[in-house]
């Protein structure tokens, strides 16, 4: 059996486009890191702004809630907490944060979320956002946990103690 040229062509494209759309799956896999690259990267930016938008002051919540429940812990990673710390406080690989020698910048903070399976995630938030370090939580936490968050005269959420 044999293939007009027609049909040659159809099945050159198509495996041209698989190709290609293979090549596109494993580059985006290669350049997926733990920072803010995963399904529900954000939520807690997405809440707060929610909440603000119908104009609470202060909310509670849970980082399972807003994230999945695959995470079962989380912990908040401060500023100037450099690679080394992070492994050594949290047991998780940072190095996908790329930190300079300063560590975290100042004007930002984590969101560290752990699975049961020892799977972790970093959710990027800028402090003038929702500043998580305002009280000192040192370590995991249950994810299942309420954290409760104020707004801020200057527009912007704290974790409240």
């Amino acid at each position: 059996m044999r293939l007009s040229n027609t049909g040659r062509y159809l099945i050159a494209i198509v495996l041209v486009a698989w190709i290609g759309v293979l090549a596109l799956l494993i580059g985006m896999r290669t350049t997926t890191g733990a920072e803010t690259r995963f399904d529900t990267a954000g939520a807690l930016e997405q809440a707060v702004g929610t909440v603000d938008a119908q104009g609470l002051n202060i909310v509670g919540l849970s980082p399972q809630d807003l994230y999945g429940d695959e995470w079962v812990a989380a912990a908040v990673v401060c500023p100037y907490a450099t690679t080394q710390g992070i492994t050594e406080n949290f047991e998780a690989d940072a190095t996908e944060l790329e930190l300079g020698s300063g560590g975290v910048p100042e004007d930002t903070n984590y969101l560290l979320l752990r699975s049961a399976d020892g799977g972790q995630a970093f959710d990027r938030i800028a402090r003038a956002d929702i500043d998580l370090c305002s009280v000192p939580l040192g370590g995991y936490f249950d994810s299942r946990v309420m954290l409760p968050l104020g707004k801020t005269t200057e527009g912007g959420w704290v974790l409240l103690n």
